[in-house]
């Protein structure tokens, strides 16, 4: 997937298009101008996880854990309605199940080993915690996305570009979808009721086909072992049963960038 640019009007704007499916005009909403306070950030969360067992068997669990960025980015890149591409076609994220096999921009089928999800609700304290990224119906070219695509606050799209090889060193590198925000073809919004949002873990870290466009599986991030406190990871590392150790997650398939990297590159 090649991102040339930053998106501006000259592409083409759906904005009010909606695939069926997906979110509707009453679940979201642009950030308003004058806005109602926002409550008191929880300091917990409620977390839903289904994994694939030793045995081959789908298991779930809910679990409550704080409600930090390391905790929440495994659990929020795709809202409801975001079909991802599996060997046996589109499937709704919210209708995916640990052991389908995904079908990835690397060119090959991965196993679907983990399916996070919790629910955002509206007003909650910090902006970027519940702001939601609308792409519109091929803001990026032809079918890129096929449909509005929505997704979480922390979605990474996979962006191949020659000039991501001077700050990542590869012509292909993950960016926070927030990056590309241009309020035309693609849109912050915020959740005016709660809003379930999911990530995938593939047995092996690739990108997944969602709607046409190329996202990054989940992964925590490499040397996170060192990173975190005892106490804290060992909480973190609850969330993934099916792994023996976060080491397990692998290595990357590509780079990350962060969004100011992105941005700085782009406008160049």
């Amino acid at each position: 997937m090649s991102y040339p640019h930053r998106p501006t009007a000259t592409f083409a704007v759906q904005g009010q298009r909606l695939a069926a499916g997906s979110l509707s005009t009453r679940e979201l909403q642009a950030p308003p101008r004058n806005a109602r306070p926002q409550q008191p950030r929880a300091l917990t969360r409620r977390y839903e996880a289904a994994w694939l067992n030793a045995s081959g068997d789908a298991e779930s669990s809910t679990r409550i854990a704080p409600a930090t960025a390391l905790f929440e980015e495994a659990f929020s890149a795709m809202a409801r309605g975001a079909l991802v591409a599996t060997e046996a076609g589109p499937v709704a994220v919210e209708d995916l199940v640990p052991g389908m096999r995904a079908l990835t921009a690397e060119g090959r089928a991965e196993t679907i080993t983990w399916i996070g999800s919790m629910t955002l609700y509206p007003n909650a304290e910090g902006e970027s915690d519940a702001t939601l990224t609308r792409i519109t119906a091929e803001a990026f070219g032809a079918n890129r996305p096929v449909h509005d695509l929505v997704l979480g606050p922390r979605a990474r799209l996979l962006l191949r570009d020659a000039r991501c090889r001077s700050v990542a060193g590869s012509d292909a590198a993950y960016v926070p979808a927030r990056a590309f925000v241009d309020g035309v073809s693609v849109i912050e919004l915020r959740p005016v009721v709660p809003i379930n949002v999911f990530h995938l873990v593939l047995q092996r870290q690739s990108s997944l086909r969602v709607t046409g466009m190329e996202m990054e599986s989940y992964h925590p991030g490499t040397g996170i072992e060192a990173m975190v406190e005892p106490r804290m990871l060992a909480l973190f590392s609850a969330l993934f049963p099916q792994l023996a150790r976060l080491a397990d997650f692998g290595p990357h398939a590509h780079p990350r960038l962060t969004r100011f990297e992105v941005e700085q590159l782009l406008d160049a």
